[in-house]
């Protein structure tokens, strides 16, 4: 699924022999006997016999100490088997033994290249600067790629210098149970766990979920029997309420390219049959890497497709008003680089995304970085620095709704033929949470209030000010169960809506006050005679009864209930809190309720099927002795007759 770049132990036997190596003539020295042996070596490579290859060149060097090519080929087959303190040495020992040689610029990138592996920064740019003045002029895309490694030495040194408070902490090995396991991925809550994992004796990329109870992460499962194959699945992406699901499926399904992604929704306790996301999505070429938004209406993903502007790109793709997905666009040259760019994270704020990148300035190889949603364009990458990032490849990375934790898979180069990662938490420093905008969650069940039979309703979250809808979930059909985020910023109205049931409106403030998560039970009334329902979106100002404009997305909402029941009559009532004078207050009240009256009228409700009361503060919801209390004492109420 190449979601890792894995070292083979033996490599490309033939990659390096002749295009690296100038004609016999041109060799560093003139020692028949090296020659011959050296020429016998690379005989032994092209016959893939490795053990008689080190042999002859270990011969060429007995013959000629400063043997310049002979260094370099032991040096390619001892990275290639990843002795990379044997590599380095022969390489070294290449360059100094001739830096006119013809293998001189191939040893100093490689050298360059290997301590920038190593994390040894400053000898790393040292032998880069010395290569940088040999290549010639028209290599320009050389030069260019030597120029970003210098670039990347100098940063990390300097990251070096002012490294993060980070502290992984190894996850336990009830997931932790693989050869290797990568790509976190979280619901809202936190509570629920999906990874890819294989293990290298069969090569089965696999998807396993661990729920966190009784305050630590259960064994992990094999997620579904209908999601999980012989073939290869992974890398998957879960919505914030953790019923839609996309990941990578590579082979042996109804798939347009090398690797597709395909979407599979939880129904209850399993997952649907996965279907192909289709041709606005996926093509013909390698897609994967997936990362939903809070909502599940918005992609992102990784393509090698036609239109890239590197290796490999990040997309995205975004539903319609019918929940069709349209065809994927490239999030352009800000985000995307001429290297590889991968494992877009799109943080539940739906406005910072975190990715991995090689083009952008780094520590070598992948880095991590986060770049913020600005109108249609994304801000420049900031790379999350040291010890975050360091000179191994570090990719997916998921960050909590919170903006507290970090998720990430930790490689641990074991020497052995392929590299293992464990999966790690961090919290992260607060000089990086404070560029991330956190989110808080709802959830709870949605019930029938007279039978608390649980209920599929749908749930649509709308920002104030302005009035947008900013998300839409719908509770599960078998456990009512929901799972809806907020930004901690701005007001909010949650309307819960179901056929056949008067709607529920919340309001969230979150302008003066530190958002918390809250599990929230909601219970529906069935429309009927005398059921009654507070209006939790209704706004005036203090002893006012002027409406509010934010005030329009609710009673519209409520025109719409009262058409569709036309043969119901309703009473709109206005109630106060005890501050002030009682006929102030009733006086106050009936206005209020007038007002809300008449725009519904003007709405299309017919007069005659409505009614206004004032009761000032005779009917308190709770009693008036605090200010919250007495918040909740001021409302306007629907009640069916």
């Amino acid at each position: 699924m190449n979601t890792f770049r894995f070292w083979t132990l033996l490599g490309c036997f033939l990659c390096f022999i002749m295009s690296e190596v100038s004609a016999q003539q041109n060799l560093s020295t003139t020692n028949k006997k090296a020659i011959n042996a050296y020429q016998d070596g690379l005989q032994a490579l092209q016959e893939r016999k490795i053990d008689e290859a080190f042999q002859q060149f270990e011969e060429a060097i007995e013959r000629d100490n400063l043997f310049a090519e002979a260094y370099y080929q032991l040096g390619r087959l001892y990275e290639q088997n990843r002795q990379f303190g044997n590599a380095i040495l022969n390489y070294e020992k290449s360059y100094n033994s001739n830096p006119e040689a013809g293998v001189a610029n191939n040893a100093l990138q490689l050298l360059g290249s290997l301590y920038m592996r190593k994390g040894e920064y400053q000898k790393a740019k040292a032998y880069l600067e010395l290569l940088l003045p040999k290549i010639p002029p028209a290599n320009n895309l050389t030069i260019q790629r030597i120029k970003r490694s210098i670039a990347n030495a100098e940063f990390a040194l300097k990251a070096l210098e002012q490294p993060l408070d980070i502290k992984p902490l190894t996850l336990p090995n009830t997931i932790n149970a693989f050869d290797t396991q990568y790509f976190p991925t979280l619901t809202a809550d936190k509570e629920t766990l999906i990874f890819t994992a294989q293990n290298y004796s069969n090569r089965d990329e696999n998807l396993y979920v661990s729920k966190w109870t009784n305050s630590q992460w259960q064994q992990a499962q094999s997620l579904s029997e209908l999601i999980n194959t012989s073939q290869n699945e992974g890398t998957a992406s879960i919505a914030a309420d953790g019923r839609t699901l996309v990941f990578t499926a590579c082979g042996g399904r109804n798939s347009l390219g090398s690797c597709d992604l395909f979407v599979s929704y939880r129904d209850g306790n399993d997952w649907t049959k996965p279907a192909n996301m289709g041709q606005a999505v996926n093509s013909g070429e390698w897609d994967s890497q997936p990362s939903l938004s809070a909502d599940g209406r918005t992609l992102y993903f990784v393509s090698d497709r036609k239109g890239s502007i590197g290796k490999r790109d990040i997309w995205v793709s975004k539903q319609d008003s019918i929940g069709q997905w349209q065809k994927a666009q490239n999030v352009g040259n800000i985000i995307n680089t001429s290297e590889d760019d991968l494992s877009p994270f799109i943080h539940a704020n739906g406005q910072t995304l975190f990715f991995s990148s090689e083009g952008h300035a780094g520590m070598g190889g992948l880095d991590l970085f986060m770049s913020q949603k600005q109108g249609i364009n994304w801000s420049a990458p900031q790379n999350l620095g040291y010890p975050i990032n360091t000179q191994d490849d570090q990719v997916a990375l998921f960050i909590t709704a919170d903006g507290q934790k970090g998720y990430y898979s930790l490689e641990q180069d074991t020497g052995e033929r392929y590299k293992k990662s464990k999966l790690v938490e961090i919290t992260l420093p607060s000089s990086l949470q404070a560029k991330i905008q956190a989110t808080t969650y709802l959830k709870g069940t949605i019930t029938d209030a007279k039978t608390q039979q649980k209920l599929s309703a749908e749930l649509e979250l709308v920002a104030l000010n302005p009035s947008q809808t900013v998300g839409k979930f719908i509770s599960d059909a078998q456990t009512g169960q929901y799972i809806s985020v907020l930004n901690t910023s701005g007001e909010y109205a949650l309307f819960v809506n179901k056929q056949g049931y008067f709607f529920k409106s919340l309001h969230f403030d979150f302008s003066q006050t530190h958002a918390l998560d809250k599990v929230l039970n909601i219970s529906l009334e069935p429309i009927q005679r005398d059921a009654k329902e507070i209006l939790n979106n209704i706004f005036f100002a203090t002893n006012q009864w002027d409406l509010q404009p934010q005030s329009a997305t609710e009673l519209d909402k409520l025109v719409v209930l009262l058409k569709g029941n036309p043969m119901l009559s309703v009473e709109i009532s206005g109630h106060t809190d005890d501050i002030g004078k009682d006929a102030d207050n009733m006086i106050l009240s009936q206005k209020r309720a007038k007002e809300v009256m008449n725009y519904l009228i003007n709405k299309g409700i017919p007069s005659n099927k409505i009614k206004a009361e004032g009761y000032g503060e005779t009917k308190p919801y709770v009693p008036n002795t605090s200010d919250e209390n007495r918040k909740l004492n001021r409302r306007i109420e629907v009640k069916f007759l």
